[in-house]
């Protein structure tokens, strides 16, 4: 109640205790004054009140404010990163490096060394320069993205500079900073690789393929992401992962279970026996009613031939395992001991054939 209010409010009662002709008694007197006084107490307090609810309004409108800025800053800063991963990737082409015999460490479209298959490649030694076996080469100053390019037939293992380990299959790309910032860990990712991410919860890991995105605080898992394939695939070993496919549809993994993408789509959630799906990384294929079509292609990019074979073959199942630490012919003459095929060696492609009445080749 404002100060006018009041005294219009007494002038009020002393003209009603006028109009009766009654005078008040000291106690009542008391009580009045009491009572307006308690009635300007009140309207100070709600003033008071609105007038801190307004204070802290703005100051709640002031931190969410800068919340929200350091918040897309933070993702400024990862949409940033992401594009300058894809930016790489696009930046080289391809059909001359898959196609290589040797494994590669480009920066940009320039070659930065040729490795033996098989290399260990190691960014933890040195900020100036990555560790090659029993050798060490120099990093150059101005190139803060490495591209890991290992062609069909090869493979080797790459330890970032954070210590995470990455077993690369054949026919694989990654895309990586040779130092990773402080609050964020991102890679790029076209091929397959097993990952053993060392944990930091401050700096959660994240690997971008061309079909989903993964993020992880420390785990191990398995990406099979060809950019040629219409499926990918995520298998969790231990730890737990979230994956978001280009719709942002979002999956959360447990170990030992396998997340199956198509297109850009997350399709669906499975559980397996996740190592299993690691043994490529001993030279060793699982196969649990896998059809024909899937092992041959696996087969071409592991010893970079083509095989060549009909149609009607691709749905056959194989079951059981297969050593690739053999030659590819021995390979596909352990097939035939359980399928029903030949094949014949032509130049640089074998020629599988469906046999009508099975026999060994």
């Amino acid at each position: 109640m404002s100060r006018e209010n009041n005294i219009s409010y007494f002038r009020k009662l002393i003209y009603y205790f006028k109009s009766c002709e009654v005078s008040p008694t000291v106690d009542e007197e008391d009580r009045l004054w009491n009572n307006i006084m308690s009635e300007i107490s009140a309207s100070r307090r709600r003033r008071r009140y609105e007038l801190n609810r307004w204070r802290i309004s703005l100051i709640s409108l002031g931190v969410a404010a800068m919340l929200s800025g350091i918040v897309w800053i933070l993702q400024d800063n990862n949409r940033n990163e992401l594009h300058s991963l894809y930016v790489a990737y696009q930046a080289m082409d391809v059909s001359t490096h898959i196609k290589s015999d040797k494994v590669k460490i480009l920066t940009g479209e320039q070659e930065l060394v040729s490795v033996d298959n098989g290399a260990r490649i190691d960014y933890t030694k040195s900020d100036e320069k990555l560790v090659l076996g029993d050798r060490e080469v120099a990093m150059p100053d101005d190139a803060a993205y490495h591209q890991l390019v290992v062609p069909n037939a090869k493979h080797a293992s790459l330890v970032l500079s954070d210590g995470s380990v990455l077993y690369v299959n054949a026919g694989t790309r990654v895309v990586y900073p040779d130092k990773f910032k402080k609050d964020y860990r991102e890679i790029f990712v076209d091929g397959e690789v097993y990952i053993d991410v060392v944990k930091n919860e401050k700096a959660p890991f994240k690997v971008h393929t061309t079909s989903c995105d993964i993020e992880v605080l420390g785990t191990s898992f398995n990406v099979q992401a060809y950019s040629s394939d219409t499926n990918a695939e995520v298998v969790l070993l231990r730890g737990s992962v979230k994956l978001k496919d280009k719709h942002e549809e979002e999956l959360l993994l447990q170990p030992d279970e396998l997340a199956v993408i198509m297109g850009s789509s997350i399709k669906e959630k499975k559980h397996v026996n996740a190592s299993d799906y690691i043994l490529w990384t001993k030279g060793l294929l699982k196969l649990d009613a896998t059809p024909l079509s899937a092992v041959f292609k696996r087969l071409e990019r592991y010893y970079g031939v083509k095989l060549i074979y009909p149609e009607e073959m691709k749905s056959m199942k194989l079951y059981g395992s297969l050593d690739l630490q053999c030659s590819l012919e021995e390979v596909l003459r352990r097939i035939s001991l359980t399928a029903p095929i030949s094949f014949q060696k032509m130049d640089n492609e074998i020629e599988i054939h469906i046999n009508n009445v099975h026999k060994n080749n």
